[in-house]
C-alpha cells in the first residue's frame, strides 16, 4: 500500500519540505532530515524514496547518495535542482539518482515522479536502479532544457505519440507535458507502430536543442 510506504526528505528549505508535504502526505508518510546524520539514520529503516536537494546548505547532497548506496544500493533516490547547473544532475544520475526535478517544485510533477518509483520499486525491489537506465550522450555545452527536451522526444518517440503513455514514462501529468510541448513549438507527430524506438533505450541529446521535472532514464 502506498500510504504504508516511507519517503524521505533530506534538505531542502521550509517551504520546499511544505510543498513536499502537501504534494505526498495524503499517499504516504513523510519524513524529514535536516542533516546527514539525521538522514542516515533512517538507512535501515523500509524507506521507499529518498528524496534530496542537491543544493541543499545543511546537507551535501552528492555525499548521502553515496553514503546512502553504498549500504542500501535499491533505494531510489528523487533529487531537486536548483536547474543552474547540469553538471550536478548528471553527476548525480551517475552516482545512482533515478530521476531529477527543477525547482520550484509544481505538486503535480513531484506526484507523479514519486508514485511511479515507488511503484518500480514495489514491482522490482532486488534490480538496482543504475541496472534501469538508459544510456544518454551529453555533449559539452548541453543544458537543462535540452536534456529535459531530449527526455520528452524520446518518450513520445517509445509510446509511438501517445502522450497520457509519454507523461507516464517521464513521471510528469499529461498537462505539464501539453505546456511543454506548446511552449516548445513542438509539433504532435503520431507515429507508426512500425517506427522503431532506438535501439536499446540509447539516444543522442542534440548539442543545441532550442526547453522543469528535468529528465528521467528509466526504461519501462
Amino acid at each position: 500500500m502506498l500510504s504504508n510506504t516511507l519517503i524521505l526528505v533530506a534538505g531542502g528549505d521550509a517551504t520546499d519540505r511544505e510543498t513536499i508535504l502537501q504534494a505526498l502526505s495524503d499517499e504516504f508518510h513523510v519524513v524529514a532530515a535536516q542533516t546527514i546524520e539525521d538522514a542516515m539514520a533512517h538507512v535501515d529503516d523500509s524507506v521507499g524514496l529518498v528524496i534530496c536537494d542537491l543544493e541543499s546548505t545543511r546537507i551535501h547532497g552528492m555525499e548521502l547518495v553515496k553514503l546512502w548506496k553504498a549500504r542500501q544500493p535499491q533505494t531510489p533516490f528523487l533529487a531537486l535542482t536548483n536547474g543552474h547547473d547540469v553538471g550536478s544532475a548528471v553527476d548525480a544520475m551517475k552516482s545512482g539518482v533515478s530521476d531529477c526535478l527543477v525547482k520550484p517544485i509544481d505538486q503535480d510533477d513531484l506526484r507523479s515522479a514519486a508514485m511511479q518509483l515507488v511503484d518500480a520499486q514495489n514491482e522490482s525491489p532486488h534490480i538496482d536502479s543504475q541496472a534501469r537506465k538508459s544510456h544518454i550522450d551529453i555533449p559539452p555545452g548541453t543544458s537543462l532544457e535540452d536534456l529535459e527536451r531530449a527526455a520528452v522526444e524520446q518518450a513520445l518517440v517509445e509510446h509511438h505519440g501517445n502522450r497520457t503513455h509519454a507523461a507516464k514514462t517521464l513521471g510528469i501529468s499529461v498537462r505539464t507535458l501539453q505546456r511543454k510541448l506548446k511552449a516548445w513549438g513542438m509539433p504532435i507527430v503520431s507515429f507508426s507502430h512500425s517506427d522503431p524506438a532506438p535501439a536499446n533505450g540509447r539516444f543522442t541529446l542534440p548539442a543545441h536543442s532550442g526547453a522543469t521535472h528535468v529528465f528521467s532514464t528509466q526504461v519501462h
